[in-house]
């Protein structure tokens, strides 16, 4: 690789990391505790770049182009094309704590599935909750709630799947708040065989995308 080309992928790498750190776009493939790291490598990246520097021909005028392109691209986060290809990632917790007070009582996806799959719903009971995801295709034509969880980045992102029991008409990877209750039984994931378990759902309302897309 040349210096010309060296310069480019410096300023494309350190342009791509500092964008998504200030706009905040970086909840889309780290957690939010590795802004600072994230922040500072791609300040260093485009000190690297600037000190690559030298002489170019006249054609460099245009290595600020694909800079410039990248800058006005907005990255998604995983959805359902991911969710669809990795199976439901629960882990089974220590102990199931009262669900907090409210009527409904807004839950995470993965809450609700490891009290309804591991505790058999019993912490849930009749309550009625909120949760908050994208969808997918379900089996039999349902619907999926997934929402992604991360260990460190997006490469290892997981979907936490939840079926929804009831009239869903909305696209997959539409973002939607869904109160409900808790169904007995599950489906077996059809790419790991875990568990997914039912919601069975009182009202489905599309929402914004949220700032953090991942749990």
């Amino acid at each position: 690789m040349n210096r010309t080309a060296a310069t480019v992928v410096l300023l494309l790498l350190g342009a791509a990391v500092v964008k998504v750190c200030l706009t905040g776009q970086y909840l889309r493939y780290v957690k939010e505790g590795l802004w600072p790291f994230l922040l500072a490598s791609g300040v260093l990246v485009l000190i690297l770049a600037a000190a690559n520097r030298h002489r170019h021909p006249k054609v460099a005028w245009l290595l600020p182009l694909p800079v410039l392109a990248l800058l006005l691209v907005s990255p998604q986060p995983l959805g359902s094309y991911a969710a669809g290809n990795a199976g439901t990632a629960l882990a089974r917790p220590d102990e199931y704590p009262p669900l907090p007070d409210g009527d409904p009582v807004k839950v995470t996806v993965l809450d609700y599935a490891s009290r309804a799959v591991f505790d058999e719903g019993r912490s849930l009971g009749s309550r009625r909750v909120v949760l908050t995801g994208f969808t997918a295709a379900g089996p039999d034509g349902g619907a999926l709630l997934v929402r992604m969880i991360l260990t460190c980045c997006a490469a290892d992102g997981r979907p936490v799947k939840v079926v929804l029991d009831g009239s869903v008409p909305h696209e997959p990877d539409t973002w939607v708040e869904v109160t409900g209750t808790f169904r007995p039984g599950s489906v077996a994931d059809a790419v790991n065989g875990e568990r997914i378990p039912f919601l069975k759902v009182e009202t489905v309302t599309p929402v914004a995308a949220p700032e953090r897309p991942y749990e």
